[in-house]
């Protein structure tokens, strides 16, 4: 891959930034890159008794010093050599504690010593035009430092790993045979055999096939991204607000005996099927004259409307009644799964009155069926992962739909009668440059400075 520049104005400085997240902590991690030898100059004004050349890669416990020569730490140091690091410059980690005056100390110590503030993603960014990346892992890595679920955490490593780049670079390869042969063919028009048009339509047609998959990943993807949503609803006292404490894993509303407890719409986010999910306790549906419930029963509706999935909870001892038959004749947008409540208290023959009448059997006082409602829940919300999953971000599914855009339009001319190699060629790069736009072999400095100013500094 080309190098591209990390730093057109500074990058032969030392940075320094914490990399872990401020306030107290048992450990917090302070990160130097820069040239090699400078890099380990400034260490060593804050570790006085680092070797010249430590042991790369070994942890070793010293005192550090602040800007003002007086200790300040008892902490491990970690050196990374050029272009042996995660950087492809000189690193220098201090792992100290995680007190934020320790921390601060560190950073006024790094800069009295001659190191400067990285910027947002700036070592990220080093490591790119080093080399060590490419853009798409690089942004893996700000996807995966925001993951909020294991699902998402799983497809932004395949990303770090190089997956969608390998199938990428293979589509460019592929692209750049084609032009290859045009570009042979118009220079050396009499030298070369012509180019057999068809057979370039064809392999451009199979190139933009390969974009139009990684396209319907990007959306399945994005689909999986989006924090889904699932209403609780039923009428007072069907066991709403407990089955929502069950599933969130805590105590978040409020349960008694009381019809009407619930007053409002109560939110809480757990995983489900690797996804993070938001759930809504609501308000139970009746006709009431009471002025406060009356909007409590709006807000329910309002949030079953809204919903990807509606868990209607009936108690299962009562079972259902006409108000739960009429709500459940309603056609509505998300899809309806009938959940039998409080099922412990039903005895014996809980399976034969669960037939045709409720989906899955809950008691959240005993556990009774929550595992298989939280499958049924990733069921009906499209969280089952499959194996293989990418991560493709809006960025590379607009390059892509662009390259693939192209490509066809090459190939279009190039099936044409009398098809000109010249405009072929012509699609074929604006293909090729969309493609290399997502690894960054024709990155811009402003689509780097962009996608750099989302990473958190540190990374």
């Amino acid at each position: 891959m080309a190098r591209l520049v990390a730093d057109p104005d500074r990058g032969g400085d030392v940075v320094v930034a914490p990399a872990t997240p401020p306030g107290v902590s048992a450990l917090a991690v302070v990160r130097l890159t820069g040239p090699p030898g400078l890099t380990l100059a400034v260490a060593r004004r804050i570790a006085p008794h680092l070797a010249d050349e430590p042991r790369p890669r070994e942890a070793a416990l010293h005192r550090l010093v602040g800007e003002d020569g007086r200790p300040l730490d008892r902490a491990l140091v970690l050196f990374f050599p050029a272009p042996h690091s995660a950087t492809g410059e000189e690193v220098v980690e201090f792992l100290c504690h995680g007190s934020p005056a320790i921390v601060a100390g560190l950073l006024a110590a790094a800069r009295a010593a001659g190191a400067r503030p990285a910027g947002r993603g700036e070592f990220t960014r080093r490591a790119l035009a080093n080399g060590k990346l490419d853009l798409a892992e690089a942004e893996g890595l700000a996807a995966l430092a925001r993951a909020e679920s294991l699902g998402t955490a799983r497809r932004a490593l395949s990303l770090v790993e190089g997956e969608l780049s390998r199938r990428v670079s293979a589509a460019r390869e592929r692209t750049l045979d084609v032009l290859a042969e045009l570009e042979a063919a118009l220079d050396f028009a009499e030298d070369v055999p012509g180019v057999g048009m068809r057979a370039a339509a064809d392999a451009l047609e199979a190139v933009a096939q390969e974009a139009d998959e990684l396209v319907a990943a990007a959306s399945r993807g994005g689909a999986r991204d989006r924090r889904k949503v699932v209403a609780i609803l039923g009428r007072p006292n069907a066991g709403k607000s407990t089955l929502f404490n069950a599933l969130v894993g805590r105590d978040r509303a409020i349960v008694t005996g009381v019809p009407g407890t619930t007053r409002d719409a109560i939110s809480e986010t757990c995983e489900v099927g690797g996804e993070t999910v938001t759930f809504f306790d609501t308000a139970g549906l009746r006709s009431t004259e009471d002025e406060v419930e009356k909007v409590g029963v709006a807000v329910a509706e309002r949030a079953g409307e809204t919903a990807d999935l509606v868990l209607y909870a009936v108690d299962f001892v009562l079972g259902r009644n006409e108000e739960d038959e009429e709500f459940l004749r309603k056609g509505r947008a998300a899809p309806v799964l009938v959940v039998g409540t409080k099922a412990d208290l039903a005895g014996g023959n809980a399976e034969e009155r669960r037939e045709g009448c409720f989906e899955v059997l809950v008691s959240a006082r005993t556990g009774l069926g929550l595992e298989a409602l939280r499958a049924l829940c990733a069921a009906r919300l499209g969280l089952v992962e499959a194996d293989g999953e990418l991560l493709v971000l809006e960025r590379h599914r607009e390059a892509l739909a662009s390259a693939a855009s192209s490509l066809r339009e090459a190939g279009k001319l190039a099936r044409s009668a009398g098809g000109a190699p010249e405009l072929v060629a012509v699609h074929v790069r604006e293909a090729l440059s969309a493609l290399g736009a997502i690894t960054g072999e024709t990155a811009t400095e402003e689509l780097l400075d962009r996608i750099f100013a989302t990473f958190c500094v540190g990374k």
